[in-house]
């Protein structure tokens, strides 16, 4: 005798928490995976030999190909995004000191400390995401029709070490573009000279500060690329299986448009997680270390005397 087992249903008053349940256990899946991903990056940063040869001729070479593309799409957007933050930071140290002559200190300082780093890794993830995760889905479709199957963890890491090293170069060049737009601000608005800008800015500025801003950069960039990766991968994996998309080639029909939709939400949600990591990561060392470090607090020039 044959016996059919059914899932009771779950009970109307015990619907909200059966949502909260499977939301809580869906967020440390997900947090869980992301962990792994980075975790399986540093082991193979660690030695990277032995890595699948058929992902685009190795790991070095794969690290060098995503960073060809991410600086020089992020260049641009990063740069103008901080002509904006330079030019406000000159005019917010004009109207909010009490003397001109530390504007210099104001702009590189704030884009050094802080502003830098945490536009570039905003503007950073949102790009990650927009391409990232077309072309990781398109690689796991690829990959996924050879024997043996390839390793998930061959085609993440190098794109992982690579969008963290693109994002403290980008996050570097933001604070050049920022510094050079506020000294010429300060010059023509508010006569400051050369010298006395970059005189306060060399006072007030610390390696301590350089340090601060290649880890967290570093941080942002992976974070960032290794939630990309994990939804480029499961929505590769999905899509697959469904047979929702065609192995690429000469014979394909598949169009830009035809992986708009299927692509649509895992985009979004990967930018906004990114996002969230990057202020998240952002407000974590400010409290752990500039505000908590003894040698990493505020740094303050002596107003000058009358």
């Amino acid at each position: 005798m044959s016996e059919i087992s059914r899932e009771s249903p779950t009970p109307a008053w015990l619907a909200p928490v059966e949502l909260i349940g499977r939301g809580t256990l869906a967020a440390f899946g997900y947090a869980g995976a992301v962990a792994l991903m980075l975790l399986d990056t540093v082991r193979r940063s660690l030695w990277p030999f032995g890595g699948d040869s058929r992902l685009e001729g190795g790991f070095t070479r794969v690290i060098f190909h995503q960073m060809a593309w991410m600086l020089a799409m992020g260049m641009p957007l990063v740069g103008m995004v901080h002509i904006a933050m330079g030019s406000f930071l000159s005019l917010q140290a004009y109207y909010g000191s009490t003397f001109v002559d530390g504007t210099g200190a104001v702009v590189g300082v704030g884009l050094l400390r802080n502003l830098g780093g945490l536009m570039s890794g905003l503007t950073f993830a949102g790009l990650l995401a927009a391409r990232m995760i077309p072309e990781t889905q398109a690689a796991v479709d690829r990959f996924s029709q050879e024997d043996p199957p390839f390793e998930p963890g061959a085609l993440s890491a190098p794109r992982i070490q690579a969008a963290a090293l693109a994002c403290v170069l980008l996050s570097l060049w933001g604070v050049a573009v920022g510094t050079v737009v506020g000294w010429q601000a300060s010059q023509s608005m508010m006569g400051l000279s050369t010298e006395t800008f970059f005189l306060m800015m060399s006072r007030m500025m610390w390696f301590r500060d350089i340090v601060g801003l290649v880890f967290k950069c570093m941080l942002f960039g992976a974070i960032s690329a290794a939630i990309c990766c994990h939804e480029g991968l499961s929505q590769g994996g999905e899509m697959a299986d469904e047979g929702a998309l065609k192995p690429p080639g000469r014979d394909s029909s598949i169009g830009p448009r035809d992986l708009a939709l299927p692509l649509a939400t895992p985009i979004f949600r990967a930018a906004c997680l990114s996002l969230a990591g990057v202020l998240v990561v952002n407000s974590s060392w400010f409290i752990l270390a500039y505000h908590a470090v003894p040698f990493y607090g505020p740094t303050l020039l002596p107003p000058p005397g009358p």
